[in-house]
């Protein structure tokens, strides 16, 4: 499973990088103070938390519930004819991705990025269906309210939001293209996935692609994260009828945002090697280069057993 499209960085070398940055800031900040001083400086506790910050996936076993006309119609949801047919070819679940970040003080994030790649791939392959949230609901989740997100008859995804918080919806200037989708909680007619979907970012711009493919992605653009955060994002993908496990090969990091990082290090930026300050001439290249990430992979003895429908 190797990545196709989207451009992930290399965790292994970021992490050296940001050790090399740390020693190199860290000794030319001593030098600027005459080599007395005990504590970190600016730029070196700067990176220094840069470092210390963390990203993580919770396990993808924990919400991953299989998707099944029967279980629809005890919601009191008729699937539609289309969907029905496909459900006697496949297999539908619903899987949860968690993911835990733990940005440090001060830090400032410029991108979340997740990839999650399904297994195995060829002829017959997972296929994923819906990715939750997508670009659509943009808008909606920048009003921070607090959301039940559901599948309705034709697998579509729709948003049951409290009554008093309605008007923070209807008044969005993309909302006549949102509203077949929307409804009260008291009112809301869909099998309920994933409750109380409040991403805590303040603005934020979500880009998220993959339907109909086996692999899908997310990126949250310059996230306001101010305390620790879970992210969660949901996955509906189908099988060939009765497999049994599949495989997950899970990307995750965050970018730091460079004009953060480098008006921490103005003071020895100049003093900087070359092979660090040249990094600074892009920021795109700075922002991967000393991204925080983790791989982790659900394959041989660790696949994702599938719950029987």
């Amino acid at each position: 499973m190797k990545n196709r499209k989207f451009n992930r960085p290399n965790f292994e070398k970021a992490e050296d990088l940001l050790n090399d940055l740390f020693k190199e800031v860290k000794r030319k900040e001593g030098k600027l103070a005459g080599g007395e001083a005990q504590e970190l400086s600016i730029g070196a506790t700067a990176v220094q938390r840069l470092k210390e910050t963390t990203v993580s996936f919770g396990n993808p076993r924990s919400r991953l519930i299989p998707l099944t006309t029967e279980g629809f119609a005890a919601e009191g949801i008729e699937l539609n004819d289309k969907i029905k047919k496909s459900m006697k070819q496949f297999d539908f679940y619903s899987m949860v991705v968690s993911i835990a970040l733990k940005p440090q003080p001060s830090v400032l994030i410029s991108k979340l990025e997740c990839q999650l790649d399904f297994g195995p791939q060829g002829k017959d392959e997972p296929i994923v269906h819906r990715i939750i949230p997508d670009s659509k609901w943009q808008t909606v989740l920048k009003t921070g309210v607090n959301l039940n997100l559901g599948l309705d008859a034709n697998l579509d995804v729709g948003i049951g939001v409290d009554a008093s918080e309605l008007t923070k919806i209807v008044n969005l200037p993309d909302y006549d293209k949102l509203k077949a989708n929307v409804g009260t909680k008291g009112e809301f007619k869909a099998f309920t996935i994933l409750d109380i979907l409040n991403y805590k970012f303040g603005k934020f711009t979500i880009l998220a692609e993959g339907k109909d493919k086996s692999q899908c992605y997310w990126r949250i653009e310059e996230p306001e994260i101010k305390d620790k955060s879970t992210v969660e994002f949901d996955i509906i993908f189908k099988v060939p009828k009765g497999w049994e496990s599949i495989d997950l090969i899970g990307d995750v990091w965050i970018e730091p945002s460079i004009d953060w990082l480098f008006g921490e290090l103005t003071d020895v930026m100049k003093a900087l090697p070359d092979r660090l300050k040249d990094l600074f001439g892009s920021e795109d290249k700075a922002a991967k280069s000393f991204a925080v990430g983790v791989k982790e992979k659900w394959v041989g003895e660790q696949r994702i057993i599938l719950p029987k429908p």
